[in-house]
């Protein structure tokens, strides 16, 4: 039902972290799917091989997508649409002037590719986002219009299948992972591994970090997200929705607000395993999880953290780290 058009470079890798482990008393595993091309990578790569399959069916010649003036989303969207001949408009939805947003990371790539951008508060994002497609439309282009994040049945689909390759890398690690954590926004990459969960039981629980949304929200749009994926694909949603797991405790001073917390772990994964964590995404999903292990004594269990990229982010805030 759903077409792959190759972005990402897969199968990424799975790395043991010995020094992490060692200093939790856990044994922790990441997922690196910041290497999930084109670089500097993450995981929308895996969400677009998918959604550019159903640009190819529709002919669109002409991607609109949405997010923060740092989302990793849009940086891979643009880029993708380069990489396949396409045009590109960004919905940046920020409260800031344009001549006020930091020139750096994610943003300076968007210009670097010279992509078409817009700047709107976030109450008029979707407004924005069909007004661009009107316009486009009655200029005679093709437009597809992507939600944040990816959200759709299509991105949902590319970590359906991302379950499947994370089955097949424990037959390399043996034993089924006791928990898989990862930084959880739009909900599409969580609902993606619960549903490839179901399918393939590569871990026994799987739990989100809120980088921005309440407990409730991030929950609502989880279960949104697997309800439309499950009707299309004849699963069974209610079974499947018993599993999500999203905390909002971890989030420090609020979305894209940098933590000192959070700066501590990232310097300490960077020390012990040569691993960068972004302060937004991961670095927080990091944060989260190694406190809800502490908090809730959690000890000797085989651990994997999702790594979803982010590196322009970390480049963008470095003065944080002084």
């Amino acid at each position: 039902m759903y077409t792959r058009v190759p972005l990402s470079d897969l199968p990424t890798s799975l790395e043991r972290m010995p020094e992490i482990s060692r200093i939790y008393d856990n044994d922790f595993y990441i997922k690196r799917d910041d290497l999930a091309g084109p670089e500097p990578g993450g995981n929308k790569a895996r969400k677009l091989d998918y959604i550019l399959g159903e640009v190819k069916k529709e002919n669109a010649n002409h991607l609109i997508t949405t997010g923060s003036p740092f989302s990793n989303h849009c940086r891979l969207t643009a880029m993708a649409a380069l990489k396949f001949g396409l045009d590109c408009t960004l919905i940046l939805t920020t409260d800031q002037n344009p001549s006020e947003i930091n020139y750096g990371g994610n943003y300076f790539i968007y210009d670097l590719l010279d992509v078409k951008i817009k700047t709107v508060p976030l109450a008029k994002r979707q407004e924005a986002m069909q007004a661009e497609y009107s316009e486009l439309k009655s200029t005679g282009k093709k437009p597809y219009l992507i939600e944040a994040g990816g959200y759709g049945n299509a991105g949902t689909h590319g970590y359906v299948e991302a379950a499947s390759e994370l089955k097949a890398d424990i037959n390399f690690h043996p034993g089924r992972f006791d928990y898989l954590f990862l930084a959880s926004g739009t909900g599409t990459t969580q609902a993606g591994l619960l549903i490839g969960n179901y399918l393939h039981h590569m871990a026994e629980s799987i739990i989100g970090i809120s980088v921005e949304a309440d407990e409730n929200s991030g929950s609502k749009k989880i279960k949104n997200c697997i309800d439309e994926y499950c009707n299309e694909n004849n699963l069974p949603a209610d079974i499947i929705k018993q599993d999500v797991i999203f905390i909002d405790k971890y989030r420090g001073k609020g979305y894209g607000k940098i933590d000192d917390e959070v700066i501590k772990v990232i310097r300490e994964i960077a020390k012990k395993e040569s691993i960068l964590l972004d302060p937004v995404y991961t670095g927080q999903g990091f944060y989260g999880m190694l406190s809800f292990l502490q908090n809730n004594n959690i000890r000797r269990k085989k651990i994997l953290f999702l790594h979803t990229g982010g590196l322009p982010i970390l480049f963008n805030n470095s003065e944080s780290f002084k």
